[in-house]
């Protein structure tokens, strides 16, 4: 439960990969930049932890191809 409270809105490069995909910092940067809205804070990529948790969990979407 303490979890959930200190989850801020917000999420990094970083904790998505330790976190949500295990791939390198350049590929889930790739993926921010295609499928989310990232936000800029002076040198670092930030997105809605919402967002990217209801698009990983999306059923329609198996694969996230990033080879475009």
């Amino acid at each position: 439960m303490t979890t959930e409270k200190n989850r801020s809105a917000l999420m990094g490069i970083t904790e998505i990969s330790k976190v949500y995909l295990p791939i390198s910092k350049k590929r889930i940067r790739e993926f921010v930049s295609i499928y989310l809205d990232p936000v800029y804070i002076w040198n670092r990529i930030f997105v809605n932890r919402a967002k990217l948790e209801a698009l990983l969990t999306d059923p329609i979407r198996d694969r996230f191809p990033l080879d475009i």
